[in-house]
């Protein structure tokens, strides 16, 4: 599949898929000591708002061997592309219900674009690739939708 194919997955969305792990505690406090510094004691009976991202992070090993979902195709079709570099442009949150401790989350991905040429941000040429995330609580309550971007670049190594 070439990059042409990434045009074809615009507008496809993810199965549900199931956040490794549900909110805690000690994710929270955390996030609240990195995010707001030392204090002597943080509110961990929510999570904050910005947090919700965090659950939507694969675990890092067994490393997933195949992409099965479209906007991990997109992806991968940019990196056999030669665009392996990623970097975050923009995400716009919409946190709709409170994310509180013991919640489990799901969400779904949707390929909202994929530039159809090269774009340039922060000095770095590629490819730019917005996804929707949703995120459902344990009830099927939609808690945020995200927006987010990102530049799909050549790094250095793959530049030479």
């Amino acid at each position: 599949m070439g990059l042409s194919q990434a045009q074809k997955l615009v507008g496809k969305e993810s199965s549900v898929i199931r956040a490794p792990d549900e909110v805690s505690t000690s994710d929270i406090r955390h996030y609240r000591e990195i995010v707001e510094g030392e204090k002597e004691s943080w509110d961990t009976s929510a999570a904050p708002p910005t947090m919700t991202m965090a659950w939507a992070m694969e675990a890092l090993w067994p490393e997933k061997v195949k992409p099965t979902e479209p906007h991990e195709q997109v992806l991968k079709l940019l990196d056999d592309a030669g665009y392996g570099g990623t970097m975050g442009i923009a995400l716009d949150q919409e946190c709709i219900k409170p994310v509180r401790l013991g919640d489990q989350l799901s969400f779904k991905v949707m390929v909202v674009s994929v530039s159809s040429s090269e774009e340039e941000a922060e000095a770095r040429k590629g490819y730019m690739v917005t996804l929707l995330y949703t995120f459902t609580n344990q009830k099927g309550e939609v808690v945020s939708t995200q927006t987010y971007t990102i530049l799909k670049f050549k790094t250095l190594a793959q530049s030479s």
